[in-house]
């Protein structure tokens, strides 16, 4: 499946808002372009010290290190309420709804996955993004929003919220592939 091989990896967290969003912790750290990000629970040799050179580090998250992810300027309150709402976002996210029903459940065929999403899973699926959206926007002047590299049409973005709960990325479950490190 050709959409499949263009969603991002992104690190695995907690679902909430009915399994809708998926809330990952990050941490902000200096980075430099040739550094990859030590994750939590790998053991750096004592030896791996930091080593003097020319290089200049940037202060950035360490998933928008990671990731390559690029900061989206131009999404601002009102620009966040169309995108959610918009309907070829919603008919485009509806066939990753779909394939995040099948990789769940991998007997289950494409009608099956379908009449199911139709028969009240997405209708659930949008309230429950609503509700993101409820949590959010209080919030916006907390929020900083990401994308991929390509930023490919199917509109996934990603959102920090940096609060007194600690740093977090938010993004809608089903548009990013995840991986467990």
């Amino acid at each position: 499946k050709q959409w499949y091989q263009r969603r991002v990896a992104i690190t695995a967290g907690e679902e909430l808002f009915g399994g809708a969003i998926v809330k990952a912790a990050c941490k902000w750290g200096h980075y430099s372009n040739n550094e990859d990000v030590v994750l939590a629970g790998s053991n750096p040799s004592a030896e791996d010290g930091e080593e003097a050179g020319t290089e200049t580090s940037e202060r950035k998250i360490d998933l928008v290190h990671q990731f390559k992810l690029v900061e989206c300027n131009y999404m601002n309150k009102k620009g966040f309420k169309e995108w959610l709402t918009d309907e070829d976002n919603m008919t485009r996210w509806k066939k990753f709804f779909v394939d995040g029903l099948q990789e769940k459940d991998y007997k289950l065929s494409d009608e099956d996955a379908l009449a199911k999403v139709e028969g009240g899973a997405m209708k659930e699926w949008k309230k429950e993004l609503t509700n993101f959206a409820k949590f959010i926007l209080p919030q916006w002047k907390n929020v900083m929003v990401y994308h991929d590299v390509k930023e490919d049409l199917e509109g996934a973005k990603i959102f920090y919220i940096g609060d007194g709960e600690g740093d977090n990325f938010y993004y809608i479950n089903n548009l990013y592939r995840t991986e467990k490190f």
